[in-house]
């Protein structure tokens, strides 16, 4: 499961979208399949390492469920990603489905269930908060409508912390071959500091490159600033610190981030695994 994304379908035109992106996502990194969950039941378990996590899911993801399947198969034979259908075979005490936690990464919507459905399009719902937490992959978080991303953007705080942020994002941005810009807002540090940052990790020869940029803001707010952005983007941000700790905090940086900006989002939560190396490139 460590080359798989664990996408959870919803038979719904919203559904359909945050399919798409997800199969897209998946043909831009070309070692990682689509595992597509069709659930039967609006509630599972996640049991990480560092706690469970029981996903409530709204009941639009169970409905219609006679055309569920043949519809995941019509969107997905557009795009041909290398794919495959999950079935749980285990069972919580409760009940409940058991999905196991050894993914690459997994796809959610930013709300995935009915306690959080009064929650705004531009936040996040509690339970795709709990996975942030505890995954050890990140959590691609689509936006409201299917777009392909030509760029990636990865937001660095300056932090030592934000280090594996910005692994994460350049090794998705070298294997779908596309160029990367790192913005940082300097709050409380300077640029030489964030650039002595990235070299102690040993990516700073990654920002030399022709695809590479980074840019610096020492005006303006953070919110203001994510105009600078471009719209063709995969936005990279970390969700590491005490704040995430809290169930209904994300921490204020990514709390604007998510917020104002319309894309597709890729979030490294505080138990993510780093990459295995980012000396990653696409074969021929």
């Amino acid at each position: 499961m460590h080359n798989q994304m664990l996408h959870v379908f919803r038979n719904s035109p919203m559904g359909r979208e945050n399919l798409l992106q997800a199969a897209y996502f998946c043909e831009k990194q070309f070692n990682l399949s689509l595992c597509v969950y069709v659930p039967t039941s609006t509630r599972f378990v996640m049991g990480f390492e560092t706690g469970e996590v029981m996903v409530d899911l709204d009941g639009s993801y169970v409905a219609y469920s006679g055309t569920a399947h043949d519809h995941v198969v019509q969107l997905l034979g557009q795009m041909k990603p290398k794919t495959r259908f999950f079935e749980p075979t285990e069972m919580a005490d409760t009940n409940l489905p058991i999905i196991p936690t050894g993914w690459a990464m997994m796809s959610c919507p930013r709300v995935i269930s009915e306690k959080s459905s009064r929650i705004g399009l531009g936040h996040v719902g509690p339970k795709v908060r709990g996975i942030v937490k505890h995954a050890p992959f990140p959590v691609f978080i689509p936006c409201m409508a299917y777009k392909p991303w030509t760029s990636v953007a990865i937001f660095f705080g300056g932090s030592a912390v934000g280090v594996n942020t910005v692994k994460q994002g350049i090794a998705i941005a070298r294997l779908a071959q596309v160029p990367f810009t790192i913005y940082t807002q300097l709050n409380g540090t300077t640029r030489e500091e964030c650039e002595k940052t990235l070299s102690k990790a040993g990516v700073d020869s990654y920002l030399r490159s022709a695809d590479a940029d980074w840019r610096f803001f020492d005006s303006g707010s953070l919110e203001e600033n994510l105009y600078a952005v471009r719209h063709d983007s995969l936005a990279v941000a970390g969700a590491a610190g005490h704040r995430l700790m809290t169930e209904l905090i994300f921490g204020s940086k990514l709390e604007i981030i998510q917020t104002a900006l319309p894309n597709p989002l890729v979030v490294v939560g505080p138990n993510c695994r780093t990459p295995s190396g980012i000396d990653v490139e696409k074969p021929d």
